[in-house]
């Protein structure tokens, strides 16, 4: 499994949250995406954190009451920095690829220079021996 980019059940739980059942049943249902392997499911960081983002904090309403103003501003900028630290995973992610592709793309088109190389080398030696035999055969009369 590659950790860089998929959580397991237990991890996603936690990121959620939630109990792993629970995740279970939203990766079942496709709400998270992910993977079913004979180990487990490997749920995708990205979506993960998508889900996480886009639900409203369920909080009970008289357990925050009861907090301390301080407590309850603490907690609002800790569910600030989770999110935005899912974002930027996410972010992260997509420009680790984008710049895995451009290297794949750039070695390629290097290879492909190379072979252009190589032929345009023959090319002019050819060329080379065809006005060399032209001279003498001017030369000789051949």
């Amino acid at each position: 499994m590659d950790r860089d980019e998929y959580y397991s059940v237990s991890e996603a739980a936690k990121v959620l949250g939630k109990g792993e059942r629970w995740v279970r049943q939203l990766a079942s249902n496709s709400v998270i995406e992910g993977e079913r392997k004979e180990d487990g499911w490997q749920l995708l960081r990205r979506s993960v954190h998508e889900f996480r983002d886009s639900r409203p904090a369920s909080r009970g309403t008289s357990e925050a009451a009861e907090w301390p103003p301080a407590a309850r501003e603490a907690l609002s900028k800790v569910e600030t920095l989770q999110r935005e630290l899912g974002r930027l995973e996410g972010r992260l992610q997509i420009t680790e690829v984008a710049e895995s592709t451009l290297r794949e793309s750039l070695e390629r088109e290097r290879e492909r220079a190379d072979r252009l190389e190589e032929r345009a080398e023959k090319l002019r030696t050819e060329l080379e021996a065809e006005r060399s035999k032209g001279f003498w055969a001017r030369l000789f009369g051949a």
